[in-house]
């Protein structure tokens, strides 16, 4: 198992597209923290109806936000387990390790904490940027930092599940990253609709970092505060779960 993560490390680390995609968030995340935060403390009027986004909540704010970017572990993990499914390094990989789990569980682990790391260092420069130009003053304590760093591991891990389980199922990165994303956005959009709410991923991910109130209405978070935080945890893990299961059939038991 240690070569296995060693060598889905070697292979992440060499690949181009992982460090072109962190530029790519560490610029979108820039763009949002100049819209919602440089943007109103140079000219307050400059988007009407913009609800102020004040210290401390402005830390979870930026924190949602960057858990938003569902692209980002969706995309990854696609094109990680999608260039070996689609070619013959799938096939040659496992005449080294013929168990199909021990390959999934080594990608996973190491796609997740990739995208988890990426994710982490969006959130800390949305914090330097929060600490310098949101209103308010105060800062969150370092328990409620620890559980913002946990549940953007358990965001990124379930997000990566669910590419794989398009991975698995379809075999080619080009339709599972068109349907991996779909699903991201499409989901989102669901999230409006009441009935969806009960099951939503990107509602009960906002709701397991904070409820914005009137600043999630504002941005467009969607309506957090109608899920408990228990229910948010739970939806959670049952995504985590099937995404888990649909890679294990995917990859182990339609093509055994």
């Amino acid at each position: 198992m240690i070569g296995l993560l060693r060598a889905e490390l070697i292979k992440l680390l060499k690949r181009r597209l992982y460090w072109v995609m962190v530029v790519i968030l560490a610029a979108v995340m820039a763009l949002v923290a100049v819209l919602l935060l440089l943007v109103p403390s140079i000219s307050p009027e400059a988007i009407p109806g913009m609800p102020a986004i004040v210290k401390p909540n402005a830390y979870a704010f930026g924190a949602a936000q960057a858990l938003g970017q569902t692209w980002f572990p969706v995309v990854l993990a696609v094109v990680l387990l999608g260039g070996e499914t689609g070619t013959a390094i799938w096939p040659f990989a496992l005449t080294l390790e013929s168990r199909r789990w021990m390959h999934l569980l080594a990608k996973t682990l190491v796609t997740t904490v990739a995208a988890w790391m990426a994710t982490l260092a969006a959130i800390a420069g949305w914090a330097v940027l929060a600490m310098v130009f949101a209103e308010g003053s105060g800062a969150l304590a370092a328990s409620e930092w620890l559980s913002i760093i946990l549940k953007a591991g358990l965001t990124e891990f379930t997000w990566v599940a669910i590419a794989f389980a398009a991975t698995g199922l379809f075999r080619s990165i080009g339709p599972a990253i068109g349907v991996a994303l779909a699903f991201s956005f499409g989901e989102g959009i669901l999230a409006l609709w009441r009935p969806w709410q009960e099951v939503s991923l990107s509602l009960a991910t906002s709701r397991m970092i904070g409820d914005f109130g009137d600043l999630s209405a504002g941005i467009g978070i969607g309506s957090a505060g109608s899920v408990s935080f228990g229910h948010a945890i739970a939806v959670v893990f049952a995504w985590a779960a099937l995404g888990v299961g649909l890679a294990v059939f995917g990859l182990q038991v339609r093509d055994p």
